[in-house]
């Protein structure tokens, strides 16, 4: 079992009470729940939880750092205390919460990444994603091993000039062919996806769906965004 977060939508409500509403929000899907006869039948997901969106958290509209209507968890899962800065929160009411500005950092980075490997690259043959290389050893593994496949891959000229620019891997990211192809709007859109997920979303009508793919990132960051403005979004860590 693991520490995951999930993004709890909840319908405008006292700050005092969220913690009673994620509660409730939470119970159907409680390892040690009491099932009664009708219950629908569903998966369970945690034992314990605690609001914390320790590393996830939300960034808060400039202005509004003090409203009272914004959670930030005292406590760690372990009790620890923590220190969340005023330019963030664990949570609050969407209207609250700036969801822009992950995005809008989320998409120029695609584009610094893209644009520098574009550059570099240009210097160099076209080379050939590590995906690649690796079907050509699953087609025949015989004759064709996976150390044979890692090492094509690396002494292609372009790649192995980018794994020795430290400064530049780590800008980029790995293999950047098969992640910075030539389709822009693609990259920017999954890293403007990727930008607000948790590990998983519980929905303002008690749907917890978790967030494993791309498809499910973009639903939630599109969730998210169109919930009305007085409706809650809070990180809980939980134990599942």
């Amino acid at each position: 079992m693991a520490k995951e977060r999930v993004t709890v939508c909840l319908p405008p409500c006292n700050p005092g009470d969220v913690v009673q509403a994620i509660g409730a929000a939470m119970a159907p899907f409680d390892y040690n729940r009491d099932a009664g006869v009708g219950d629908p039948d569903v998966e369970t997901w945690w034992d314990y939880w605690q609001i914390d969106g320790g590393g996830c958290e939300f960034l808060v509209v400039p202005g509004h750092e003090d409203d009272p209507r914004l959670i930030r968890g005292a406590e760690t899962l372990s009790g620890e205390p923590r220190n969340v800065p005023p330019t963030l929160c664990d949570g609050g009411p969407r209207a609250l919460l700036d969801l822009e500005t992950p995005r809008a950092r989320a998409a120029a980075g695609a584009r610094r990444a893209f644009e520098a490997w574009r550059e570099f690259a240009s210097a160099y043959p076209p080379g050939r994603a590590f995906g690649d290389f690796q079907a050509r050893h699953l087609a025949d593994p015989e004759s064709y091993s996976q150390v044979q496949a890692v090492e094509d891959y690396r002494t292609q000229p372009v790649i192995a000039a980018f794994l020795d620019n430290p400064e530049l891997e780590e800008a980029v990211g790995g293999d950047p062919i098969a992640r910075l192809s030539d389709d822009l709007d693609s990259l920017v859109r999954h890293a403007v996806d990727a930008a607000l997920p948790s590990n998983a979303l519980l929905t303002l009508d008690g749907r917890w769906l978790d967030v494993a793919n791309a498809e499910r990132r973009r639903y939630f960051s599109d969730y998210l965004i169109a919930l009305p403005a007085d409706a809650y979004a809070v990180r809980v860590l939980y134990h599942g």
